[in-house]
Formats: structure tokens, C-alpha cells, sequence
């Protein structure tokens, strides 16, 4: 066997180096000009699979104009749609039909808004705010950049639209699935179990502008509550009652004429409230099942002798005290928890106020705002006739 000349082996060395490099450097040229749209689209691929290495790759798929490069890491998602041809990063709103654009701006905006209470859907619905997509055979869904959201929120925003939601829009077709008459449209008003609720509720009403004014931030936040009002008032507020309801709120009684019915014969209790009930069932068809007792004073005599479910509250923003929005909303993001009941009345503009601040916090700090029944549901709880409920937990 012949030997090998030791003094040869730093000049080998040299030149596979300098092959290895020149290799390399051509490669990495290569990518970078697919990169500036001088190069075809799988070598950009290939760049922005090495950019984001430390990263879990979840799609790779080729379409017809595009390949779709989908990347995540933790929660955080990250999407590129590349030219074939060109290697250039483009936008899915460079697939739109020139024509279709505005309808297809407005069909996201319309469900961003369906989804969303409006400080979220208003922030997210500016040309400037970071999007990825994420393709799939059904649907295509929008990953939103969080950061312009004050009050900030926790949790990944992201939007689902059904193909058939934007027909007819693109230049191309994504899915090979045939048109479907139903499919699911995200909204705002569907509750979670999993996460925090609690119930908001209004005594005094209905007081006309004040109680249209929460009903309109209650459904700006996606947010219901109820509205215990006082059945010698429910005569002249018809308008309003009908707007509290058709916004997806309820009503409860608060007696027919708020006095203490610890001070009452109860002969006269039952009759205020029969008369409350039947003024309510007059303008809206319903019946009452809830009683808020005035004062939260309720006895035993009194559970036994009214057919009904008396709700009070364990969270008092004692608004009627203070009238200040700051300590209204600073009482309650102090000492809010999930199943409490919370107490305001539609009757002043501090409420007013503080709902319009206090709304968009919870929601940021994971609570869902709803109705007592709402709450209910979420918790489990099958509310009992001649019972009284402070808050309601999960069994």
C-alpha cells in the first residue's frame, strides 16, 4: 500500500474548505436572490425554512400561484405565501379578484365584528396590523398580531372563514370541497365553560336613555346582563323593554313599587308582584321567573308565599354612593371572580360610564358578562323556585 504524503494532507484540506464554501456561498446567493424575486419559488422556500429553523413546520403545500409555508412556535403562528414563479412574499389579498376586493374586505370585517366586542375587532380592522394565514381544505383562518390591543389581551386572536363565505373571490381555487348551504360562522355570543363568568345586573329601570345607552355597550362587548326593574315604571318604558330583550338580555322583577318587603304584609307583595308580571307579559308575551326584593330583603314567609327565583349579588358597586366611573370599575377589577353576581343601577351616568370602561377589562381578564340564566348554564346550576342566589358557582 502506498503512503501518503503527510505534507499533502493541509493542502487537501485547503481545497475541500474552499469547495465546501464555494458550495455554500452559491446556495446561500442562490436563496437569497429567490428571495428579492430573482429566483423561482422553491428556492425562497428553502430560505425561509432555514430562517425558521427554530421552529415547528406545520404546512407545506403547494397551490396553484403559490406555495404556503406555515410555521409555529409555542402559540405563536407564523404563515408566507411565496410565488412560484418569482419567489416573491405576497399577501392573500393578491389573490383577490380585482373586483371582489371590497366584497371581500367587507365579508372579513362583517365576521371580525360578529366575533369580537368592537375594542378588539375596531384595533384588528387597520391596514397596518400584522396577519398570517393558515390554509386548510375547508376554511382559511386569519391570525392576528395582538399588540395594538389596549386593554391588552392574553389570548391568540384569530378569525375562521368558511370558503364559501368568500365564493367566487379568489383567482384561484383553494378548496376542493363542494359548496355547502350550512357551515359555522363564528360569533361573539357563544359561551365557553372553561373560562370565567359572571353575571351583571341593573336594579331600578327602566330608566329610557341611560338603559338604551348600557344595552348598545352591552352588545358592542358581546356581553349580556340582567335588568331588574320596577313594575310601576314598566308601564311607561315599553320601548325599552322591547330593546333589552331583543338585544338578548333579560328582565326581572324588582317589585311593583320598591318598598321593603320585610315592611309589608304579604298579601300586598304577592299582589305588587302578580301586578308586575302581568304588566310585563302584556308588552313582551314572557313571564317573569326572576325577583330581585328591594333592599336584597327577602324572609322565609316571603320565599315560601312568591312563585319565583329571588336573585341579590355578592359584588356591590354601591354606584348609587359614590357615582364615580373610576371607583365603580377599580371596585370591581379588584374584587371580581368567577360565579359573582354584581350589582349597578341603569339610573345614573357614572354607571354608564363605567360599564363603557369596565366591559372591554373583563373580557381582556378572561370573564364572559352574561345573564343570570347565561351564568346558569355555564355553572350547571338548576336555579330553584323560593331560593335565594348571591352568586352562582360551579357544582
Amino acid at each position: 500500500m502506498r503512503e501518503v504524503n503527510i505534507k499533502l494532507i493541509p493542502a487537501l484540506f485547503l481545497i475541500f474548505a474552499l469547495i465546501a464554501l464555494l458550495f455554500f456561498s452559491s446556495k446561500k446567493e442562490s436563496m437569497v436572490l429567490a428571495l428579492n424575486g430573482k429566483k423561482d419559488g422553491e428556492a425562497a422556500v428553502l430560505e425561509l425554512i432555514d430562517e425558521n429553523r427554530d421552529k415547528e413546520l406545520i404546512h407545506n403545500k403547494k397551490y396553484e400561484a403559490f406555495i404556503y409555508l406555515a410555521f409555529q412556535k409555542e402559540e405563536v403562528f407564523t404563515s408566507y405565501l411565496i410565488d412560484k414563479k418569482t419567489g416573491e412574499k405576497k399577501d392573500l389579498m393578491d389573490y383577490v379578484k380585482t373586483e371582489k376586493r371590497e366584497e371581500f374586505t367587507k365579508k372579513i370585517k362583517d365576521l371580525l365584528y360578529l366575533k369580537y366586542p368592537k375594542f378588539i375587532a375596531d384595533a384588528l380592522n387597520i391596514e397596518n396590523v400584522n396577519r398570517f394565514y393558515q390554509i386548510l381544505d375547508n376554511e382559511f383562518i386569519i391570525h392576528f398580531d395582538k399588540q395594538k390591543i389596549n386593554p391588552s389581551i392574553e389570548e391568540n386572536l384569530f378569525l375562521r372563514v368558511d370558503y364559501n363565505e368568500v365564493k367566487d373571490c379568489f383567482t384561484f381555487k383553494i378548496s376542493q370541497t363542494e359548496e355547502k348551504n350550512e357551515y359555522v360562522v363564528e360569533n361573539g355570543y357563544d359561551r365557553d365553560k372553561n373560562k370565567k363568568a359572571v353575571a351583571l345586573t341593573f336594579d331600578d329601570g327602566p330608566n329610557g336613555e341611560k338603559t338604551n345607552k348600557i344595552v348598545d355597550i352591552l352588545e358592542q362587548n358581546k356581553a349580556h346582563a340582567t335588568f331588574f326593574m320596577v313594575g310601576n315604571r314598566m308601564e311607561y318604558g315599553k320601548e325599552t323593554i322591547l330593546n333589552v330583550l331583543n338585544k338578548g338580555n333579560e328582565i326581572g322583577s324588582h317589585s311593583y313599587n320598591h318598598k321593603n318587603m320585610k315592611r309589608m304584609k304579604i298579601a300586598d307583595i304577592v299582589s305588587g308582584e302578580e301586578k308586575t308580571k302581568e304588566i310585563f307579559y302584556t308588552i313582551t308575551g314572557k313571564e317573569l321567573i326572576y325577583t330581585r326584593p328591594p333592599y336584597g330583603n327577602v324572609n322565609q314567609k316571603i320565599k315560601e308565599n312568591l312563585d319565583t327565583i329571588f336573585i341579590n349579588w355578592n359584588l356591590d358597586t354601591e354606584d348609587w354612593l359614590h357615582r364615580n366611573k373610576d371607583h365603580i370599575v377599580n371596585y370591581v377589577m379588584e374584587n371580581v371572580s368567577d360565579g359573582d353576581i354584581i350589582l349597578m343601577h341603569d339610573l345614573y351616568d357614572s354607571t354608564v360610564e363605567a360599564v363603557e370602561e369596565l366591559l372591554p377589562k373583563l373580557y381582556a381578564e378572561g370573564y364572559q358578562v352574561v345573564s343570570i340564566s347565561e351564568l346558569a348554564n355555564l355553572k350547571g346550576k338548576n336555579l330553584e323556585m323560593h331560593s335565594v342566589y348571591r352568586s352562582i358557582e360551579s357544582n
